[in-house]
């Protein structure tokens, strides 16, 4: 493009530009319109007979702009307004010597007047200077002819909205000849005022009587030339009112004998070289020709790449000739879309080329040379016209557009994206096939794709990447071995997309927890994790245990969106904290949370329902329930595969939220931290190092660390501890410190007491409260002290062991005693903050502590599981969680049925019992004796 200079083209609007001053120079100066213009055979009879007729030498009065090729209407009509103007025929590049060879000039002074239908509505009035107004276009008509002298011929008619006769017409003719009257979009004026009454222009029939007075009155006028251009598509008539315009106005024009056709096929072409690029002649044409040498070189040396032909002289020549527009594009237009029955050759081309041209210049596309893959398919309104309407959305999804398939396809890549590629590759196919919708032997090869879209300089194997990728891709390209195709028949990636959007909701919610379940399922390696609860249906699915940490990986349906406290997930995760089924969950600090990211589960149910698509495709196949070809079969089992792989990607891409409660002490409530993982193989492993490296879960923790944890809340004045309560505690309470597992403790403790001096606390074996000693006490310097977690074992503050180590070395009377469980402070449970148990600490007390609890309470006999479930963990646990605790329960019914109870019901009660192991069981009428 660089050899010539862009002209925008504006066809249906320029004649009025034109005229009242408004269109561009190139438009509206006359010499520089026709040295752009190149005269057609048609165009060359049309300014020869209007020269004829403006010089009182005959040719044709009226002539009607109307052909099935279309095109160069209006430009013929802006021929016809420069010759009868101003400018000497002699000073017109080209028009000079076509009317010297027929020894005809035009004279000078001809009155022109220029009506377009879509300037001016029939409801808008003309106000002149002077209060002078003119409502219709008879008025309009004579006062451009003839100012007031001749406006007041048809004054009268002018304000009635009443057509003039014909010999007022001529009357007005013969007083402003030579005349040139020039009307276009005049179907598009008319059909405004269909059955519409009450308008200043007049009505419809007026307006059609005016035209049958009008051809009558020029045809008797000499030097009177009338041109009027009428649609030759349907899809200019537009409605009931523009098709009756229509056929009225070809019923009027009928008298007129010669077709008229402004260019041959051949001829099109200079008229879009003229129409749209001028020519800069001389050395600056230095760049036209090292484009085309490069042209040349490109297809001379990867002459297998391209159509045969390409590498030869012909072809080069061609190239020059069609330069700045690829020959190929040019065929394509010619040939492919030139055999639509509506496509208008010559018309269609030039609208097409200018839309087109317009674009990529306003963008600044830096092409070389316009070819069929540079062509902005989504912005180029004219390829619609000849297309149905179906191809709208096929272009917008799988053609053109930043929200297509090949616009995804060059983002997914880089080196694709440098060079557009994909889209590239799907314009060239289009402008190829789309035009062929319903013929045999459709699409082109990949050396014909080449041709239509590389460039010297650019990679042709970056193309044929994006051509398979695309091809895989898009719902409506087809590939059958070596040709592609666009259609409005679904391909094999359409079929699987629509099989996809029928399917519900819950099956592929159900597939994807599956897949998560197989692959969560397969890790061998936990990190961290003692066990993994994947997608749990509620609470009461995620036991309750003390053995180490657990992950919990929530199901599609609860998934997490960040920020957000009250997300599906948080309000799932609260849950299972709390209660397991109906009762109140204990070991709570022992849970951890993994779910989903709101935003990225669209993305993997997209991919889940692809890959049941697939799935079903390919079973369809084997069953002979889908006609598909052997190559769309091995098509439809590759895209099966790749699916499922895009399900496990999407899988370790979306489960990215790792969620953890916790308390800052123990008067606060729990909270949640929620933190991202990346996408990983192993999911578990990685999300336990992630809590390792922030603290929230301790793989390992010193003796110091954890006295100092145990200071804060549990030691209190206790002169030891029972390890096993404490590590009930760390599994109960979120403001404790989580451990990965009881060996953790038990190396905390073997740490306290392995060095050469006293650590933070000492280990015992055991309390003898007979003795008031402790059994098995090591304070320092024992490394293999056999530390265990029973419910026995203990540690002892260092103060409390060095006492009790001097009164064992030497028990003299008075010596300082040990604090004796007497007067260790106890740890009750209540509920408290989001009800989790919390310690109460008792005053030490000197008189003899309780050692025996005793408690009746009445059950609900509609729901007894709950009732007992809440007994058990508020009474039962504390007691038997006690050293040396002996805890006994029984269960008493006792039951009256009014109506009694029968023989059956009798035996079935009393069978059950003694299955059951019931110790005592009798039947009885009240009042009466009862019977084992």
């Amino acid at each position: 493009m660089a050899s010539g200079t862009f002209q925008q083209a504006e066809f249906a609007a320029d004649l009025a530009k034109v005229h009242n001053g408004s269109a561009p120079a190139e438009y509206r100066n006359p010499q520089e319109f026709f040295s752009r213009t190149y005269l057609t055979h048609g165009l060359s009879a049309l300014l020869v007979g209007a020269a004829q007729r403006l010089s009182g030498r005959g040719g044709d009065p009226v002539v009607e702009l109307q052909t099935n090729f279309g095109g160069g209407k209006t430009h013929s009509m802006l021929a016809l307004y420069h010759m009868a103007g101003e400018t000497a025929v002699p000073d017109l590049p080209g028009l000079d010597q076509l009317l010297a060879a027929q020894g005809l000039d035009v004279p000078g002074g001809v009155n022109r007047a220029v009506l377009v239908g879509t300037a001016r509505g029939p409801q808008d009035v003309i106000k002149l200077k002077g209060g002078q107004t003119i409502r219709t276009t008879w008025g309009h008509l004579a006062w451009q002819l003839g100012k007031q002298k001749a406006y007041d011929l048809v004054a009268e008619q002018d304000a009635r909205g009443i057509a003039p006769g014909s010999d007022r017409l001529e009357a007005l003719f013969k007083t402003c000849a030579p005349s040139l009257i020039l009307i276009d979009e005049w179907v598009a004026y008319l059909r405004q005022i269909y059955k519409v009454d009450g308008l200043p222009s007049g009505s419809f029939d007026a307006n059609l009587s005016f035209v049958q007075a009008l051809t009558e009155a020029v045809k008797a006028s000499p030097q009177t030339l009338l041109v009027a251009s009428l649609p030759a598509s349907q899809i200019e008539v537009g409605g009931e009112g523009g098709q009756e315009a229509l056929t009225r106005l070809e019923q009027t024009f009928s008298r007129v004998e010669n077709p008229w056709c402004p260019a041959s096929q051949e001829e099109s072409y200079e008229i879009v070289r003229r129409r749209l690029f001028k020519e800069i002649p001389g050395p600056q044409c230095i760049h036209r020709d090292n484009t085309l040498k490069q042209f040349a070189k490109l297809y001379r040396e990867s002459r297998n790449s391209f159509p045969q032909g390409c590498a030869d002289e012909d072809y080069r020549r061609k190239l020059e000739k069609a330069y700045p527009i690829h020959p190929d594009l040019f065929d394509h237009l010619y040939t492919v879309w030139g055999s639509l029955e509506r496509f208008q050759r010559t018309r269609g081309v030039l609208r097409l080329m200018a839309q087109v041209i317009h674009t990529l210049w306003m963008s600044e596309d830096p092409s070389p040379m316009l070819m069929p893959g540079g062509v902005p398919i989504n912005s180029s309104d004219e390829l619609l016209r000849y297309l149905p309407n179906a191809w709208e959305s096929i272009i917008a999804g799988d053609v053109d557009g930043q929200d297509s398939t090949p616009y995804a396809v060059d983002q997914s890549a880089p080196n694709l994206n440098r060079y557009a590629a994909a889209r590239r590759v799907a314009r060239a196919v289009f402008m190829a096939t789309a035009a062929t919708e319903g013929q045999q032997n459709r699409g082109i090869d990949d050396k014909r794709i080449h041709l239509g879209v590389v460039q010297p300089g650019e990679k042709i194997a970056v193309f044929g990447d994006a051509l398979r990728r695309l091809a895989s891709e898009a719902k409506f390209m087809h590939r059958d071995s070596q040709r592609c195709w666009y259609s409005m028949a679904p391909s094999l990636n359409r079929m699987a997309t629509d099989r996809a959007g029928q399917l519900e909701e819950d099956l592929v919610l159900d597939r994807i927890n599956k897949a998560l379940s197989t692959d969560i399922k397969a890790i061998k390696d936990r990190g961290h994790f003692a066990a993994v609860q994947v997608a749990p249906n509620s609470s009461a699915d995620v036991p309750e245990e003390s053995g180490g940490v657990r992950a919990v990986v929530l199901g599609v349906a609860h998934a997490h969106t960040g920020g957000n406290d009250s997300s599906h997930a948080m309000t799932e995760i609260k849950d299972i904290l709390l209660q397991r089924g109906n009762a109140l969950r204990i070991h709570r600090n022992t849970l951890i949370f993994i779910a989903a990211d709101h935003k990225k589960l669209h993305d993997l149910k997209d991919a889940m329902g692809m890959s049941i698509a697939w799935d079903k495709i390919v079973e369809d196949a084997a069953a002979s329930r889908l006609d598909l070809r052997a190559s769309d079969i091995a098509t439809a089992q590759t895209k099966q595969s790749e699916a499922k792989e895009t399900v496990r990607t999407r899988l370790k891409e979306a489960w990215c939220y790792l969620i953890a409660p916790y308390q800052e002490s123990p008067q606060s409530d729990v909270t949640f931290t929620a933190s991202r993982i990346s996408s990983q193989e192993n999911v578990l492993s990685h999300a336990s190092k992630k809590l390792a490296g922030d603290e929230a879960l301790l793989p390992e923790i010193g003796p110091v660390r954890l006295n100092r944890e145990l200071e804060k809340t549990i030691w209190a004045d206790k002169p030891h501890l029972s390890l096993k309560d404490l590590w009930d505690h760390l599994n109960r309470y979120t403001y404790l410190p989580r451990l990965k597992g009881q060996e953790t403790l038990v190396k905390a403790v073997k740490a306290a007491v392995s060095g050469m001096s006293s650590g933070p606390f000492a280990y015992a074996e055991g309390w003898n409260a007979k003795t008031n000693t402790y059994e098995g006490l090591v304070m320092e310097n024992a490394p293999h002290a056999p530390v265990v977690i029973d419910s026995a074992s203990l540690i002892v503050r260092p103060d409390v062991a060095a006492a009790a180590h001097r009164l064992a070395a030497t028990p003299t009377a008075g010596a300082e005693q040990p604090r004796t469980p007497d007067s260790e402070t106890k740890v009750m449970a209540s509920p408290a903050h989001g009800g989790q148990p919390q310690p109460n600490v008792l005053a030490p007390s000197s008189e003899p502590s309780p050692n025996r609890f005793r408690g009746t309470v009445m059950l609900s006999p509609a729901r007894p599981g709950r009732d007992m479930s809440r007994i058990v963990e508020a009474v039962v646990e504390q007691l038997t969680t006690l050293p040396g605790a002996e805890v006994s329960l029984k269960l008493e019914i006792d039951a009256e049925v009014a109506t009694g109870l029968n023989r059956d019901k009798v035996r079935t009660l009393m069978e059950n019992a003694a299955t059951l192991g019931f110790i005592d069981k009798s039947v009885e009428w009240v009042g009466g004796e009862g019977s084992d």
